[in-house]
């Protein structure tokens, strides 16, 4: 004998299982309605931590305004003019030519000295707390101090990431029509970096692209309206450290890597006995400045880098015992190019070192530097009272 509820879908008519599917099917409908509606709205009026607008969709990405830096048709990366309000009182702005610090004008005045630091992050100040301590900034206050009759002027012509090929074409196309009397070039480290990239090539492209060109399609705005579409953007894809990551922005990145995983690379075995080419780039480029230099009445002055490392036997890419030796070699690179073209020298890297590891045996820990190279407040201090020290032995000053 058959039950009703046997005969439910076998028998001619009206089919109440496909009735009762139908029902579960619209109740699943209204909950993801539901759903999609307390998702959209309720973040819009109420502070969801991790679905804030400001984190789902940062100023960055679509307000030019929010952007310390900016693309260069020469250089890839070059400061944006403008202020930038900092994290925890940080103070940091650039020029309206886009460099580091306050306005310094394209003419020399009369009688004045002038100076011009080449670099990347370390030269820029990534680690300072403010434009006036960054170790050009501090370099000119000690020299104007010593000198109250003359106009002197320091240059911060340094930028985030780079190395010899953007300071080269930096010194000859931005800072040049400033006629500097000096240029002093803290490089080394971002070049040991470029060294260590796999396929190295002669001139940068195995570690250097450009900066992308963001071309959202006609449907990204209306997508940007949604909460949802917004969260899955942040959280299921890699949209915002590609935008974002302006450290990696420029640099070629491994398939399935970010920036971030990338700073603590562990090396593979065929990267860890690197080629000569990226070293030879450096020596070259380094030749090329001094040069160009000499060629414009300009003394240039090399200083050598300083590093530390939190794990010298290992294998980061960023501090490991493949990049701290690919870093010396750089350093002996510099000393040679010095010697072999007679520029003079200003032996940096020992004095922040051994700075360092005095206080490390001291306390166990050290205020020189803020992470592998980049400079405490402290630190720039100590760069800057050295640096010009020397270029008064020396008889560059």
């Amino acid at each position: 004998m058959r039950t009703g509820s046997h005969r439910t879908c076998q028998s001619p008519g009206p089919r109440p299982c496909s009735r009762t599917s139908g029902k579960v099917l619209g109740k699943l409908l209204l909950v993801f309605v539901a759903f999609i509606l307390i998702f959209e709205t309720v973040p819009r009026f109420v502070d969801v931590p991790g679905l804030e607008l400001d984190e789902l969709n940062p100023p960055y990405l679509t307000s030019q305004k929010a952007n310390k830096f900016e693309p260069h048709p020469y250089l890839i990366i070059v400061p944006k003019p403008g202020e930038y309000p900092q994290p925890q009182g940080r103070e940091l702005s650039h020029s309206a030519a886009g460099f580091r610090g306050p306005e310094i004008p394209v003419e020399k005045p009369a009688g004045g000295l002038r100076i011009a630091c080449l670099g990347g992050s370390s030269t820029y100040g990534t680690g300072p707390s403010k434009d006036a301590f960054t170790w050009p900034a501090r370099l000119q206050t000690l020299l104007a101090a010593e000198r109250p009759d003359q106009t002197v002027e320091v240059l911060n012509g340094g930028a985030p990431s780079w190395n010899s090929f953007e300071s080269l074409g930096n010194l000859a196309f931005r800072v040049l029509p400033y006629a500097p009397d000096i240029v002093i070039v803290y490089l080394a480290t971002n070049d040991a970096e470029a060294a260590l990239w796999p396929n190295p090539s002669t001139d940068n492209r195995h570690y250097r692209e450009a900066w992308a060109t963001y071309r959202p399609s006609p449907i990204e705005p209306i997508l940007e309206r949604s909460i949802l579409y917004l969260a899955w953007r942040k959280y299921a894809t890699n949209y915002l450290t590609q935008r974002a990551d302006i450290g990696f922005i420029t640099k070629i990145v491994p398939e399935g890597e970010t920036g971030a995983a990338l700073r603590q690379l562990q090396l593979p075995p065929e990267l860890r006995e690197p080629s000569d080419v990226g070293f030879a780039n450096f020596q070259r480029n380094l030749v090329s400045m001094v040069g160009i230099a000499q060629a414009h009445g300009t003394q240039l002055v090399l200083m050598t880098q300083g590093m530390v490392s939190p794990d010298p036997e290992g294998n980061h890419l960023n501090h490991g015992a493949t990049r701290l030796a690919a870093q010396n070699r750089m350093t002996d690179i510099v000393r040679a190019v010095a010697k072999d073209r007679g520029v003079p020298l200003v032996e940096m890297k020992p004095i922040l070192e051994n700075a360092a590891a005095e206080q490390f045996a001291a306390n166990g820990q050290q205020s020189i530097f803020v992470d592998n190279v980049h400079l405490t407040d402290e630190g720039t201090a100590l760069l800057a009272d050295t640096l010009a020290a020397e270029l008064k032995r020396i008889g560059v000053l």
